[in-house]
């Protein structure tokens, strides 16, 4: 499987590119009839802090998760801004120290940075996740939490 390839633009485009841009890009640099709907714009986590961008030669990494019905994710943290959208399903996601959040079908949200978490599938079937990492070159984007 290769990452940071042009499908996961693509997938990223298809994804739900509708409504007004105008939040995201100068206007008179937009094609006549291109309309976009925004998903998420924020400098903040989900947990309020502030997004910190690593250093060295930046890396983007583009996945699609599927956590199975009643799965979850091992717990963790990234060292690294991602961004999520959910395709499909309904997770709930909890942070340590935090209260838990459910994200359903169609929602978008900036995971926690340095800080333990865990998603859980709360939906009736699978929850299919897309994940882009804004990482850095030769670095991890997810590591594993020390219990």
């Amino acid at each position: 499987m290769k990452y940071g390839s042009a499908k996961g633009l693509a997938i990223i485009t298809a994804l739900g590119l509708v409504t007004s841009f105008s939040a995201f890009a100068q206007e008179d640099a937009l094609p006549a009839g291109f309309t976009a709907e925004p998903l998420i714009k924020t400098s903040v986590t989900r947990d309020d802090e502030p997004i910190t961008y690593p250093t060295g030669k930046p890396e983007i990494i583009s996945v699609i998760g599927t956590l199975e019905q009643g799965g979850r994710t091992a717990l963790h943290e990234h060292p690294v801004p991602v961004y999520v959208y959910v395709m499909e399903g309904e997770i709930e996601l909890k942070s340590e120290g935090g209260e838990p959040h459910r994200y359903k079908s169609g929602e978008a949200f900036i995971e926690a940075q340095n800080r333990k978490h865990q998603a859980f599938n709360v939906a009736e079937g699978p929850s299919k996740l897309l994940v882009v990492f804004v990482g850095e070159e030769g670095k991890p984007t997810t590591v594993a939490a020390s219990q």
